[in-house]
């Protein structure tokens, strides 16, 4: 079998999994305006509302240190950022671009040692993110 064989092989069963709903322009700004919102919200409860507007209920996030599996693990994790740096600010860098379900966005973290760049890339699944890969800049 051809290379190519092999991967369309390996990877299309999981790609098969994922409904492919078109992402309108109105789903991709409210996904921005969204997620930005709850990473800045220091309410638990109006942030659990937000993340519920976007993520699925069984969400995995993943960013280089760590992985977590679901909203209220992502919840707790956005809580202890802010807990532990006050001037923690999540904003949005440029707009935010799709293809077919992947979307990313990147973004700026103030913090009170300075502004980190950021990329998020969100795989989505009938119209909530399924999966969020973090990535931060670090200088």
């Amino acid at each position: 079998m051809s290379r190519a064989g092999q991967h369309r092989r390996l990877c299309w069963p999981t790609f098969n999994r994922l409904s492919y709903h078109p992402m309108d322009a109105q789903l991709i700004q409210t996904l921005q305006a969204t997620h930005i919102a709850a990473w800045n919200e220091k309410d638990r409860t109006k942030r659990a509302t937000l993340l519920q507007s976007i993520y699925a209920d069984t969400i995995t996030m993943y960013d280089k240190e760590l992985v977590l599996h679901g909203i209220e693990a992502v919840s707790d994790f956005i809580e202890k950022l802010q807990r532990e740096d006050p001037a923690f600010q999540f904003s949005a860098a440029k707009p935010i671009e799709s293809v077919q379900n992947g979307v990313r966005l990147y973004g700026h973290i103030d913090t009170a040692q300075g502004r980190l760049n950021s990329m998020d890339f969100f795989v989505m699944d009938e119209g909530k993110v399924l999966h969020l890969y973090a990535f931060i800049d670090i200088p």
